[in-house]
C-alpha cells in the first residue's frame, strides 16, 4: 500500500490531524491503530476541557482549542458544554497563587476570575462551605463525550477519504537517507513520505528504533464512575489542596479523581486506598454523595514530558517525520488544536501559533523546558 500520509495512533489526537488534513484537501491518509479507536488515554479521561494552566503555551493553544471544540462540536453534533471549572481555594496562600495564575490568563484573553464564598454555593448548591475561603472560576472551560467526540470525527475522516485501519500495529518507522519512506505494520508496508507519531507512551519505542531518543513516561492514574443521577452542577470542580476533581456527565454519572503517588512505566494496578480517598474528599464538600453508588473504577496513564507539556511538530533528523504526544492528562481537551498545528507544520512548514513552536523536541535536548503547574488528578 502507498499513501501520502500515515497517523499512527487512533485517539483524539491521530484523529483530529487526519481531520485537519483532510479539511486542507490532503489525500491518501491512514490512521493506523494497533486496538480500537480511542483505546488508549482518550477513553479513560476525565473529558474536561481548560484553557486555566500556568504557562502562556498551554494558555494559549488552549484558548484556540476551546474555540475549535465549539466549531467541532455544532459542525458534527457530539455533546460538548462549557459548564466551567472551579478551583476550591482554601488558604490565603492558595488564593495568591491563583491571583497570579488568574492575572497570567486575563492577560492572555481568558476569563477567570476569583468568587467569593457565596458565589461558588450558586455554581454548586448544597456545597459544604466549611475550609473553603474562595475559588477561582474559568468560566470558558468545559467538558465533552470522549466516546461521542471520536466516532463522529471518525466518521467525518471516512467521509472524506482518510482509511482507518484498527487492529492494525505500526512495528517500525522506515527511514532511509534521512527520510522516511514508509511503515512497517503487523499487517504489512505501508510506503508513505509522511509520518506523524501521535500513539501516546508508544511513542517512545517506534522513534527509539530509529534511535530518536523521546522522553516519555506513562505514570497510572486511577479514576471512577457513580451512577447516574439528576444534575447537581455543571463546572468541573477541583480540591487543589488533595489534586482531586468531580464532574457530571452528560447522562448524570459522576466521575471522580485524585492524585495517587505510583512510579512511572509501571503497569497499573487496582489500589485499596484510592477509593476510599477520593470518597473522604468529596462526601466532605457534598454530604449527599454518600447515598450515590460507585458503578466501576479504573486505571489509565497521563504520558508526560519532563515539563508536562506536549512534544509537537517535526523531528529534525527525518524529513517527513512528526510527533504528538507528551500531553501529561491534557490531551483530550488539546486533540482540535493538536490536529490544526500539525497540519500547519506539514503543509506550511510552521504553526500559525507561535507559542505551539516552543513545544518541539528542541526544547528539552536544550533544556529549555517550560513549567506547568496545574496538573491535576
Amino acid at each position: 500500500m502507498k499513501l501520502n500520509t500515515v497517523i499512527i495512533g487512533g485517539g483524539i489526537s491521530g484523529i483530529c490531524t487526519a481531520y485537519h488534513l483532510a479539511e486542507n484537501n490532503v489525500k491518501n491518509i491512514a490512521v493506523i491503530e494497533k486496538n480500537y479507536l480511542g483505546s488508549g488515554s482518550t477513553f479513560r479521561c476525565a473529558t474536561g476541557i481548560r484553557a486555566s494552566f500556568t504557562s502562556e503555551e498551554h494558555i494559549t493553544l488552549m484558548k484556540k482549542s476551546i474555540e475549535l471544540w465549539k466549531k467541532l462540536s455544532e459542525k458534527h453534533q457530539f455533546h460538548y458544554t462549557r459548564g466551567g471549572y472551579l478551583w476550591l481555594i482554601k488558604n490565603k496562600k492558595q488564593l495568591e497563587f491563583f491571583k497570579k495564575c488568574i492575572a497570567l490568563q486575563n492577560s492572555l484573553g481568558v476569563p477567570t476570575r476569583i468568587l467569593e464564598v457565596e458565589e461558588i454555593e450558586k455554581l454548586v448548591p448544597r456545597i459544604n462551605k466549611k475550609d473553603i475561603i474562595a475559588a477561582a472560576y474559568d468560566p470558558i472551560a468545559g467538558k465533552a463525550d470522549p466516546f461521542e467526540v471520536i466516532f463522529k470525527l471518525a466518521k467525518a475522516c471516512r467521509q472524506r477519504g482518510v482509511k482507518i485501519l484498527t487492529d492494525t500495529e505500526a512495528e517500525k518507522i522506515i527511514v532511509k537517507n534521512g527520510r522516511v519512506t514508509g511503515v512497517e505494520t503487523s499487517k504489512g508496508l505501508i510506503e508513505t513520505s509522511t509520518v506523524i507519531v501521535a500513539a501516546g507512551h508508544e511513542t517512545r519505542k517506534l522513534l527509539g528504533k530509529i534511535k530518536i531518543q523521546i522522553p516519555l513516561e506513562n505514570t497510572p492514574h486511577h479514576i471512577l464512575i457513580t451512577e447516574r443521577f439528576r444534575e447537581a452542577f455543571k463546572p468541573l470542580v477541583i480540591d487543589w489542596t488533595t489534586s482531586s476533581y468531580i464532574v457530571q456527565t452528560k447522562e448524570g454519572n459522576f466521575i471522580m479523581g485524585t492524585e495517587i503517588e505510583e512510579k512511572p512505566n509501571t503497569k497499573p494496578t487496582t489500589r485499596i486506598d484510592f477509593i476510599p480517598k477520593i470518597i473522604k474528599t468529596w462526601t466532605k464538600h457534598l454530604s449527599w454523595l454518600k447515598a450515590v453508588r460507585i458503578l466501576r473504577y479504573w486505571t489509565g496513564y497521563y504520558v508526560t514530558s519532563p515539563d508536562k507539556h506536549p512534544i509537537y511538530g517535526p523531528i529534525e533528523e527525518v524529513e517527513g517525520l512528526y510527533v504528538a504526544a507528551g500531553y501529561s492528562g491534557h490531551g483530550f481537551m488539546m486533540g482540535p488544536i493538536t490536529g490544526k498545528i500539525i497540519t500547519e507544520w506539514i503543509l506550511n512548514g510552521k504553526p500559525s501559533i507561535p507559542q505551539a513552536e516552543k513545544l518541539t523536541l528542541k526544547r528539552i535536548r536544550e533544556n529549555k523546558l517550560i513549567k506547568e503547574i496545574a496538573v491535576i488528578g
